[in-house]
Formats: structure tokens, C-alpha cells, sequence
């Protein structure tokens, strides 16, 4: 496994390899590209917001006894406030986390959360590592196409991108929630139902290939990742790596890279995480 601080040893690497224009690279998000959550910052807004609705508050509700085993106390605001501390707590994992950050807006339009997710967009994208725009802009130099996959919600990483300011927009996968009204339209209020594939785990990869997507190199963070990286025969690269990841990744063979960007395009410094779990 090669370690490298900055792009220039990794580009080399990716350059050796001699894709052919078109080939694609699959990257996660959040703790891939920024230091930030997607999903924790939006949910975060809105609880302080307190703009959960009433579709959104019933599967609060849900999730909140039968995962966390707790009462519901009939604020989805104090719901969700509970189930965070019980994921905190190790008492409920990714999923539950990922159905209830992404099920929350229930009840909201496609068009609501797009503008939400505008001021969310703003305060990840200044998070970015002071690799990521340089390396988007690389592999787009190169020819190579761009899928980001994330396990939050995909109209708040769409914003999130958005902000970055790409020249070449790449695809976004994220978790969708399904439609009661047309899903195109912004007066289609979103139901708290997940749409599938779900893109966490071994779901990332089912979910790019849902879209015709077969990625020859990957970049992720946490064992979440893990399935999209081992699908990558050609390039896997770790960024900040949790230390479960790390740790099944030193355990196998394959073009196994680390990547680790010393700050954020704000100059704040990185600071890896030592915990497995998602959100941390």
C-alpha cells in the first residue's frame, strides 16, 4: 500500500495505468472529497429549523423505538435528537442512520430540499480537501468520467458538488426517496419510502451499475466503501481511511493507494477519524 500527502505520486500512478478516455472513476463523498457530512450538516439544519413534517416525524417515530428501542415522545425533533445519541452510543448503526437523514424530508418537495441543500452545499464545499477540486479537474483533463456515490441524500450531495464549481459536472448517486406525487416535478411531495438500490455498501456498486456505470478505479473512506473499492480492478485509493477499512484493505492484495490531504481548501487541518462508524 503506497501512502501519498499530496496528488502529484498518485496522478503518476493513475497515468501509468493508461486509461482510455472515457473509463470511469467512482468516488464517494463525504470524508472523500471534504472533511464534512452531506447528511450530518443538513440534518443538523433542519432540526434546528425544526422543519421535520408529518410524513417525516411518523418514520422518526418508527425508527426511534423499533431501533433504538426508546418511546417516541411526539416531537420528531426530540426523535431525532434521541436516535443520534443512540447511534453515538453504538445502539443503532449506518442504516438506521442513513433511512432516518435521508426519510426525514418527507413531505418535502424535490424543489424545497434543492434550495435547502443550497446553504448546505455552501458550508461542504468550503470544507473540500485542497486535493479534491485539483484531482476532479485532473481526471476530467484526462478524459476520465466522474461518478460521485454517496450514502446521503442525493439532491443535497447534487448542491454540494454543485458548489465546487466544477467545469465538468460529474454524476451524482446518492439515496433517493420515492415519489407520491411525479418525481420530476417539484410539486411531487417526496413519501419516506427509499428508493432502490439503496447506494451504501455493497449498494454502491449495484446502484452505478443501475445507471450503466462499471468504474475501473474508486476512491472511499470507510468500510461503506469497502465493496466499491474492492469492484475497482485497476486503482483503489483510501483517503483519510477509518481504520476498519484500513485494516481489510492491508489484508488483501490489489492497487491498494492512501491519500491524505494535510488540509481543507479553507486551510483548516484534516484530522482522520479513529472510529468506524459512518458519521463521527
Amino acid at each position: 500500500m503506497i501512502t501519498h500527502d499530496g496528488l502529484d505520486t498518485l496522478l503518476h500512478a493513475l497515468d501509468a495505468l493508461d486509461l482510455p478516455a472515457g473509463t470511469w472513476v467512482a468516488t464517494d463523498a463525504d470524508g472523500t472529497l471534504w472533511a464534512a457530512d452531506v447528511a450530518d450538516a443538513a440534518w443538523h439544519r433542519l432540526l434546528g429549523a425544526r422543519g421535520v413534517r408529518a410524513p417525516g416525524a411518523a418514520l422518526l417515530a418508527r425508527l426511534v423505538a423499533d431501533a433504538a428501542g426508546l418511546a417516541s415522545t411526539g416531537d420528531p425533533h426530540a426523535d431525532a435528537a434521541a436516535l443520534y445519541d443512540a447511534y453515538g452510543r453504538g445502539v443503532v448503526d449506518d442504516w438506521v442512520m442513513l433511512e432516518a437523514m435521508t426519510g426525514c424530508y418527507a413531505g418535502w418537495t424535490p424543489g424545497e430540499l434543492r434550495a435547502f441543500g443550497a446553504a448546505v452545499g455552501r458550508e461542504v464545499a468550503a470544507r473540500a480537501y485542497e486535493t479534491t477540486r485539483p484531482l476532479l479537474d485532473a481526471l476530467a483533463a484526462r478524459g476520465l468520467r466522474v461518478a460521485v456515490v454517496s450514502g446521503s441524500p442525493r439532491l443535497l450531495v447534487e448542491e454540494s458538488v454543485r458548489a465546487l464549481g466544477l467545469p465538468t459536472p460529474p454524476l451524482v448517486v446518492g439515496v433517493d426517496l420515492e415519489a407520491d406525487g411525479p418525481h420530476a416535478a417539484d410539486d411531487g411531495a417526496l413519501s419516506p419510502r427509499l428508493a432502490r438500490p439503496i447506494p451504501w455498501e455493497a449498494g454502491k456498486v449495484d446502484a452505478l451499475r443501475a445507471r450503466g456505470v462499471e468504474h475501473q478505479v474508486a476512491l472511499g473512506d470507510t468500510l461503506g466503501d469497502l465493496a466499491l473499492l474492492e469492484a475497482a480492478p485497476a486503482l483503489r485509493v483510501l483517503v483519510h481511511p477509518r481504520p476498519g477499512l484500513r485494516a481489510r484493505a492491508q489484508g488483501q492484495a490489489g492497487p491498494w493507494h492512501v491519500l491524505a490531504p494535510a488540509r481543507t481548501i479553507s486551510g483548516e487541518p484534516v484530522r482522520p477519524r479513529d472510529v468506524d462508524r459512518a458519521i463521527a
